[in-house]
């Protein structure tokens, strides 16, 4: 039996000269998208970030969901959120890195970095898995990182 997600992103702002809240563009912004994913399974999971780098800080193990992944079959989509609130916009230390590799993500190794959640911020994305996801932190937080993962149906 098919079991099914809807997934909503929506966007919105005012016009750059708005006197509450002003947006980045000349004309007020409105984008909603939605789709309906048909699922497998749901892996979800709150980590805690520290500053060890390794296979410790391994979030999905491609290899757990597709031995060998098909395109355009298998995969899913991950949801991923920072949960610490920091007020300084200059504070980095709670910022979260996202990449597909054991070594430091905000050192050496940064071109294997996908991506940093800043406090509060958080992502929607598919995922092939060919690769392996790993997290790193700027400093030692318990219940950091939020992520969930909808196996898409089909994934081996």
């Amino acid at each position: 039996m098919a079991k099914y997600i809807t997934p909503t992103l929506v966007i919105t702002s005012n016009k750059y000269d708005a006197t509450t809240n002003p947006g980045p563009m000349s004309s007020p912004l409105a984008i909603s998208v939605t789709d309906l994913l048909d699922v497998t399974q749901v892996d979800s999971k709150i980590v805690d970030t520290d500053v060890s780098h390794g296979a410790t800080n391994l979030l999905f193990d491609a290899s757990t969901y597709a031995a060998t992944a098909t395109e355009s079959v298998d995969g899913g989509f991950v949801y991923l959120r920072n949960l610490l609130s920091d007020n300084d916009p200059v504070d980095t230390l709670h910022d979260i890195m996202i990449g597909n590799t054991t070594a430091e993500l905000d050192g050496d190794d940064i071109s294997q970095r996908m991506m940093t959640l800043r406090p509060g911020e958080f992502c929607w994305m598919p995922w092939d898995m060919t690769q392996d996801l790993y997290f790193d932190g700027k400093e030692t937080n318990t219940s950091a990182l939020e992520a969930i993962l909808f196996v898409r149906t089909g994934t081996a």
